[in-house]
């Protein structure tokens, strides 16, 4: 099961409470949705127009206070991601970065979700 996009940690953590009361945990996989905002603006338009999303209002400060908000963005999803991968019956992340595509790496670099393990790279 996937999530979408979640900026509120403290809702994901209320959801997940309530999922393993009734033991989903333990029969699916459970990927929460993350993903680099670009801007405050962006954040903003996400939350007014994208069905199921919530970004809080701290999320959208934090952005609009940053220099280089895109790079805020990725900083909020790294932390989005440590803060996850301790919410118990969460499987995962699915990391989306649309028109970012290329922060993907820096964040599972920085979060060193991976591992031991080395990345899958195509071949030429």
């Amino acid at each position: 099961m996937q999530t979408q996009y979640c900026f509120d940690i403290e809702m994901l953590t209320d959801y997940m409470s309530k999922v393993r009361d009734m033991g989903w945990h333990e029969t699916v996989f459970i990927l929460a949705g993350v993903g680099p905002m670009a801007s405050a603006k962006s954040a903003q338009w996400i939350r007014n127009n994208v069905a199921g999303v919530h970004i809080p209002d701290a999320i959208i400060k934090r952005l609009a206070g940053a220099q280089d908000q895109k790079q805020e963005g990725v900083n909020i999803c790294i932390d989005m991601v440590n803060e996850i991968r301790e919410i118990e019956g969460a499987s995962g992340v699915h990391i989306m970065a649309y028109r970012q595509e290329e922060r993907i790496a820096e964040i599972v670099e920085k979060t060193k979700v991976l591992g031991d393990r080395t990345p899958w790279h195509p071949t030429r």
